[in-house]
C-alpha cells in the first residue's frame, strides 16, 4: 500500500496549475458581482472559506489588462483592483475586465448574504452577495471549465504519476488497477477542507466524511483536505474501483457536507473483468447482499447497476425454468444469459429478464420482486444475474434467489387439458399467488385463444400470454368468458412473432387453490373480423396488471429491451 505522506504531495502539472490558478468561466453578473466556485463555477453562490472564488462583473483593471499574481504570498491589491468579503481584503489570484479568481478569508463566518465589494483601479466600486457554508466543493476540470476531463493524476506507487487528460484536455486511458495493485486518483478541487469530520486528528484530512463515486460506484476515499503547497486547494486521493475496468469515460462526483460537486469524467480502460459466478442448483435458495464493492453493469444513460451471478446447467432441451429473485431492499430485477463458448471463450448472450412477475398478488402487482420463467430450448450453461430495475440504479440490500425446473406444461392448439387445479405445490409468486404455466409454439399472426373455467366457488379465473423473454405481458383477461359465475376468463390475441409463448392461469388471489378447466385454440379470425376487417375482441371490464411502481412510466421499451442494453461483462 502507498504510504499516505507520499500521496499527499501535490504534482505541478502545467494542466493542472492552469486549471487551479487561471481557471476562466463565463456567468451572466448582471451589473453587478456575482460570486461562483471558481472549480464548478456552480451559478449556487454558494462558497466555503479558504476556497477560491470566480467574480463575474465589469471591473476596471490598470490599462484594462490582466494580471497574475507573481508570487506568494498572494497580494490583495493587483492591477489596481482589490476584494473586500465582508470586513476582510482578499488574497487575489489574477484580474481580468471580466472576472477576478480570489481567495476566500478564512476567517468569514458561515450566512447567507456574505457582502462582497470589488474597489476597481479607478476607485469605483462594483458590490454583491454570495452565501458561506463548511462545505462546497467543486472540481477542477482540465479544460478549466468545470467541465470534461479532471484535472488530476493517478499513481501506483506515490512516485511516479499519470495525467489522466491530454494537453489539449480531451480524456486519455486511465489504468483501473487491481485489488492487489490498487491504482490511486489523485483529484484537486475547492471548498472541500472544512468540511466537518468524524475524526479530524487521523491523518487523512476529511476523508471519513467525503463520497468520490464512479458513475454511482464508491471508491476508497483515502485522503481529503488541504493540497500541500496549493494556495485554495483541495486534494482527494480515492482508489479507482477496480471493477469499472473497460467502461470508458465514466462520470466521477464528490458528496460532501450533503452537496454534490459538478461531476468531471475520466476514461477507464482495460479489458472489462471475468464474471464471477458461483453454482445454484434447481430447487436451491440462496441468499445474498448487493453491495458497492459487487460487480457492475453501465446502463442506458451511464447509469449502473450491481449484480451477483448464479450459474447453472440444464441436460434437456425444452427445459422450463423459474428464478424467484426477492428483496424487500431494492426493486429486484433479473437477467438471465446463455453463455456460448466461442473461440474457447465463454460469452453471455442476454436471452430473458423480468423485474415485476414476482409480485404478482391480490389482482396486482403487489411488491418488487422478479420472478422470470422461461423454456431453455437448448441443453447447456446459463447465468442468472440477480440485479436491481432500471429505475433503481446503484440499488442495494438483501436478498434471496432461487431457480426451479420443469415448472410449465407443454400444451398444443385445440388441447383441453385434463383435471388442472391450483395446489399448494405450485410455483408461488412471492406476494402469495399460486400459477400454473403453460407453454406453446406459435407462430407470427397466429390468433390464439386461451381458455380458463372456474368449477369452484369463490375461485375467480385470470389468464396472461407472455413471452419466452420475462415481463410485462403480452395481454390478459380476467373475465371475457362469462360463466356461470362471471368469473371465467378468455383471452384472445394475434400473436405478432413466432416462437415460445407462455400462458399463465392463475386466480390471481393469495393461497387461493381449486380446480379450473383450461384449453388452448387457434382461431381463424379474431371476434369481428372480415377478410378486410382486422380488430381484436372487447375485454370486459375486471382486473388489470397495472405497473404502478414510482417511474415505471417513464421507461423505454420492454423489460428485456432495456436490460439488453446494459454492457454485458465476460464470465470467468
Amino acid at each position: 500500500m502507498i504510504k499516505q505522506s507520499t500521496l499527499m504531495r501535490s504534482v505541478a502539472l502545467p494542466i493542472l496549475m492552469a486549471a487551479v490558478l487561471l481557471a476562466f468561466g463565463s456567468v451572466s453578473a448582471q451589473g453587478q458581482v456575482t460570486v461562483v466556485n471558481a472549480a464548478s463555477f456552480d451559478a449556487g453562490k454558494v462558497m466555503t472559506p479558504d476556497a477560491i472564488g470566480a467574480a463575474f462583473g465589469t471591473f476596471t483593471t490598470q490599462n484594462n489588462q490582466v494580471y497574475v499574481a507573481p508570487s506568494v504570498p498572494l497580494p490583495t491589491t493587483l492591477g489596481g483592483v482589490r476584494v473586500r468579503v465582508a470586513n476582510t481584503d482578499a488574497q487575489l489570484f489574477f484580474v481580468a475586465p471580466s472576472q477576478i479568481n480570489f481567495l476566500v478569508p478564512a476567517n468569514v463566518a458561515d450566512g447567507a448574504n456574505v457582502s462582497v465589494t470589488v474597489t476597481n483601479s479607478n476607485n469605483s466600486t462594483t458590490t454583491g452577495t454570495f452565501t458561506v457554508v463548511r462545505s462546497a466543493v467543486g472540481v477542477f476540470s482540465a479544460k478549466a471549465n468545470g467541465q470534461g476531463a479532471a484535472a488530476a493524476v493517478t499513481t501506483f506507487d506515490g512516485a511516479v504519476y499519470q495525467a489522466v487528460a491530454n494537453p489539449d484536455g480531451t480524456e486519455r486511458d486511465v489504468d483501473p488497477g487491481t485489488t492487489a495493485r490498487p491504482n490511486v486518483l489523485v483529484l484537486y478541487a475547492t471548498g472541500l477542507r472544512n468540511t466537518p469530520a468524524a475524526n479530524p486528528t487521523d491523518g487523512n484530512g476529511v476523508a471519513e466524511s467525503v463520497t468520490v463515486t464512479f458513475q454511482g460506484v464508491a471508491g476508497n476515499v483515502l485522503y481529503a483536505g488541504a493540497a500541500p503547497g496549493l494556495i485554495g486547494t483541495d486534494q482527494i486521493n480515492v482508489i479507482i474501483p477496480p471493477e469499472m475496468a473497460g467502461l470508458g469515460s465514466v462520470r466521477v462526483s464528490i458528496t460532501a457536507g450533503g452537496r454534490t460537486s459538478n461531476p468531471i469524467t475520466i476514461k477507464i480502460g482495460g479489458r472489462q473483468p471475468d464474471v464471477r459466478a458461483s453454482v445454484i442448483a434447481f430447487g436451491q435458495t440462496l441468499t445474498g447482499d448487493l453491495a458497492t464493492t459487487d460487480q457492475v453493469q453501465l446502463g442506458l444513460e451511464g447509469k449502473t447497476y450491481f449484480f451477483d451471478a448464479f450459474r447453472f446447467t440444464t441436460t434437456a432441451a425444452n427445459t422450463s425454468v423459474a428464478i424467484d429473485l426477492r428483496s424487500t431492499a431494492f426493486d429486484a430485477g433479473v437477467l438471465l444469459y446463455r453463455v456460448d463458448r466461442v473461440n474457447n471463450i465463454d460469452q453471455l448472450t442476454l436471452i430473458g429478464a423480468d423485474d415485476q412477475s414476482g409480485g404478482y398478488g391480490n389482482g396486482r402487482i403487489d411488491n418488487n420482486n422478479a420472478l422470470l420463467i422461461m423454456v431453455l430450448p437448448t441443453a447447456g450453461d446459463y447465468v442468472a444475474f440477480a440485479s436491481t430495475s432500471d429505475n433503481q440504479p446503484n440499488g442495494v440490500g438483501a436478498y434471496s434467489i432461487r431457480v426451479l425446473n420443469n415448472v410449465a406444461t407443454q400444451i398444443a392448439y385445440g388441447q383441453a387439458v385434463a383435471n388442472p387445479a391450483i395446489a399448494t405445490t405450485d410455483l408461488q409468486t412471492s406476494a402469495g399467488t399460486y400459477l400454473d404455466l403453460y407453454w406453446f409454439n406459435g407462430v407470427n399472426q397466429d390468433n390464439i385463444q386461451a381458455s380458463m373455467g372456474s368449477t369452484v366457488t369463490g375461485f375467480d379465473s385470470f389468464v396472461i400470454l407472455q413471452g419466452n423473454d420475462g415481463d410485462p405481458p403480452i395481454a390478459s383477461d380476467d373475465n371475457t368468458g362469462g360463466g356461470s359465475s362471471g368469473r371465467d376468463a378468455r383471452l384472445t390475441s394475434r400473436l405478432t412473432r413466432s416462437g415460445i409463448f407462455f400462458i399463465i392461469a392463475t386466480p390471481f388471489e393469495p393461497n387461493r387453490t381449486g380446480a379450473y378447466t383450461f384449453s388452448l385454440n387457434k382461431l381463424t379470425l379474431l371476434a369481428g373480423e372480415g377478410d378486410e376487417q382486422m380488430g381484436s375482441v372487447e375485454r370486459a371490464p375486471g382486473r388489470e396488471i397495472v405497473d404502478e411502481r414510482p417511474g415505471a412510466a417513464s421507461l423505454r421499451g420492454s423489460t428485456f429491451e432495456r436490460f439488453g442494453r446494459r454492457r454485458i461483462l465476460e464470465r470467468k
